[in-house]
């Protein structure tokens, strides 16, 4: 894949980073990296024109089990040598598949990903790959090198939408090409692209011996650990990848023939500034969409979702779809409101009861003026046991807005 001198340089800070903690890499590295790879990983390599013209039974002799081609790029450019190696490796009997350098751009527009991806499909059907490849189509994803052009939240829409409309088109599942360098530059994507199966970049030669764990993924289905390798049969330097253990978890072929259910109990724990939802898992379902006011909020596998940011003794409606290839559910709504700025309204205490010179406990629940319950409210209480002395106790409620004594 294309690489940058921004990238060499985030990679060398990420180095640095590991060399100045290596006393603590222990203790963290299986929370915080990635599965190593081990000598069941099948071989692979991905090339483009810049690798010239290979020799494609040299690389299958050589032990490379897989190879990824590229096919297009933005709407108006397919590699020059796609159809070509394509050829090559299937008449080597060699597993193909093809991918497609994304070009995002400013400002959002939820049409420039679904042109991407209708060309990409068509880059594919006119060069030799009409069954979209033996393994699952890939979208690299790599720009913008520079933030600022498009947020994280609107790149990771960007790619949504590429890779719904790609498997719309294609009924095969989309394996996404990233570095972890552009991963972490992007806030993690906010983990909404965590449910797509992930080719991760990360290179051996900057001290990498597994990719880290990045935006929400903990397990990559490819691993591109070297831009510098060699192959026999391929005239200059290649990126090499590790793959699953079977080229059958490459294919991603959608056997999913059913629209998902309607998502059932969504629910809401609101507070001044955000809205904590939950819903139950949707049958056929591989990943839900839900949108705030019309707006979408969140597209990812999860089946809970804190929006954060919101105003307070506000209104908002959330819509809540489930999806999969075949489609989108009928919509689950749920209207909230936000509490309002701390204001207390309504203090009740439950159960306060005297028993052999002790009392039971005092349950208080303190609402606000729309009713909502309020998190964190400062309680003081003054208590006046039998023996008519006055006792003050304080704290604060819980997220239900309870605080118990």
């Amino acid at each position: 894949m294309i690489l940058s001198v921004y990238r060499n340089r985030i990679l060398l800070s990420t180095l640095l980073f590991f060399v100045f903690f290596s006393t603590s890499f222990q203790e963290v590295s299986a929370a915080t990296m990635m599965q190593p790879m081990t000598d069941a990983n099948l071989k692979g390599i991905d090339v483009s024109h810049w690798n010239g013209t290979i020799d494609w039974v040299q690389v299958k002799s050589s032990g490379v089990a897989f190879a990824y081609v590229k096919a297009s790029e933005g709407t108006t450019y397919t590699d020059t040598m796609f159809a070509t190696n394509v050829k090559g490796a299937h008449a080597a009997n060699l597993p193909v598949g093809a991918y497609h350098y994304a070009r995002p751009s400013a400002p959002f527009n939820q049409d420039q990903p679904k042109q991407e991806a209708q060309y990409f499909v068509n880059a594919m059907k006119n060069n030799g790959l009409s069954d979209f490849g033996n393994i699952m189509p890939v979208l690299d994803l790599e720009e913008p090198a520079t933030t600022g052009t498009l947020t994280s939240d609107e790149l990771a829409q960007w790619a949504r939408i590429f890779v719904d409309t790609t498997k719309s088109l294609t009924n095969r599942q989309v394996l996404l090409y990233t570095g972890a360098w552009f991963v972490q530059q992007y806030n993690d994507f906010g983990g909404k692209l965590a449910d797509l199966p992930v080719w991760i970049a990360a290179y051996t030669r900057y001290g990498y011996t597994q990719p880290p764990a990045c935006g929400g993924w903990t397990q990559w289905t490819a691993w591109q650990y070297s831009d510098q390798g060699t192959v026999p049969g391929v005239p200059s330097q290649v990126d090499l990848d590790a793959g699953p253990t079977t080229i059958d978890a490459l294919k991603g072929n959608l056997t999913v023939s059913t629209a998902p259910s309607t998502p059932t109990n969504l629910t809401a724990t609101v507070t001044t500034t955000s809205a904590a939802l939950s819903w139950n898992a949707s049958t056929n379902a591989s990943s839900y969409k839900l949108s705030r006011n019309g707006n979408v909020v969140y597209q990812g596998a999860a089946t809970s979702y804190t929006d954060n940011g919101l105003t307070s003794n506000t209104s908002y409606t959330y819509s809540l779809t489930a999806v999969n290839t075949i489609g989108e559910s009928n919509p689950a709504s749920l209207s909230v409101t936000t509490a309002g700025s701390q204001t207390v309204s309504q203090v009740t205490m439950d159960k306060t009861q005297y028993y052999s010179s002790s009392y039971a406990k005092i349950t208080t629940t303190v609402k606000d003026s729309n009713g909502n319950v309020l998190s964190g409210a400062a309680i003081s209480l003054s208590i006046l046991t039998p023996k008519g002395s006055t006792t003050t106790v304080s704290g604060k409620t819980d997220a239900t807005g309870k605080w118990d004594l």
